[in-house]
């Protein structure tokens, strides 16, 4: 089912969402086995950004209709927000309800917006915004209230990473990924950052430190979020030789680079550096 969870501030914005994604049997009627086999490992990211001033995020039981939308927005190459909005209304209006649920988050002429559309409804002029699972939205919520110092969005940061390594609904998980607003710029990107992630729980004794850097025999790992560009993002695991490259460009076959139904969805491969600043797929 996935998790996204978006926020806006006065001059922020954040979008934070999972990679956890689970394959039907009908799967290999649309991606090739050796695509299958790495979305079974890594997951997808589940925001893309269609242009340096739009992300749309995506939640639901068909992925298929994310790729439908983003195929419309390429035909019609010129569209406004509204447009855009419309367009996804009426393709979570053509399945089921919990088929596809979208954020849309834009920075036009740096005014910041947040729209979602879910349960038949948009909801327009969003300060936060959530789709996907109940669930882990509920455990969320009750972590952020237990855990409430520090900034908000600190806090935003915390409790959503403690729904991807452990939350009750296990459609949810993977690695957690963030896309904010560049106020210099003024883009909507995906991050630049370091993330701890431990798929143990740590018990803190009073006066004692939390270990960030946690063996793998121990279930911890750590990695790096490197943006590449509107297309790319690289995910470099420190306990890991190979890094992962999300992409909604690059396919692992032909096959995949021509099936319509996967275009714009950021898919995993594995890639490595070659010792001269390139990147090159395993």
């Amino acid at each position: 089912m996935s998790f996204v969870y978006a926020e806006k501030g006065d001059n922020s914005l954040d979008i934070h969402c999972d990679t956890k994604i689970e394959l039907d049997s009908f799967a290999g009627a649309s991606f090739s086995l050796e695509q299958m086999e790495l979305i079974r490992k890594y997951g997808i990211v589940k925001t893309t950004l269609v242009c340096p001033e739009i992300s749309i995020s995506f939640a639901g039981n068909n992925i298929y209709l994310a790729s439908k939308l983003f195929n419309r927005l390429y035909k019609k190459r010129r569209f406004s927000t509204k447009e855009l909005v419309d367009m996804a209304y009426a393709i979570h209006m053509e399945g089921n309800i919990n088929d596809i649920e979208f954020i849309i988050a834009s920075c036009d002429e740096g005014v910041l917006s947040l729209i979602c559309i879910k349960e038949h409804e948009i909801h327009t002029d969003c300060i936060f915004a959530w789709i996907g699972s109940h669930v882990a939205h509920r455990e969320f919520q009750e972590y952020r209230i237990k855990n409430n110092e520090g900034k908000a969005s600190d806090r935003t940061n915390g409790a959503f990473l403690e729904i991807v390594q452990g939350c009750s609904d296990k459609s949810v998980g993977g690695f957690h990924i963030t896309v904010g607003y560049n106020s210099v710029e003024n883009i909507i990107g995906y991050k630049r950052c370091k993330t701890f992630q431990n798929t143990n729980r740590q018990i803190i004794q009073p006066g004692k430190t939390v270990r960030f850097l946690v063996d793998a025999q121990e279930g911890g790992f750590s990695f790096e979020q490197i943006p590449v560009s509107m297309d790319d993002l690289i995910l470099r695991i420190d306990q890991m030789e190979p890094a992962i490259l999300y992409s909604k460009r690059a396919r692992m076959t032909e096959r995949d680079m021509e099936n319509s139904q996967l275009f714009s969805l950021m898919l995993p491969m594995l890639i490595r550096e070659d010792g001269n600043g390139k990147w090159i797929r395993l």
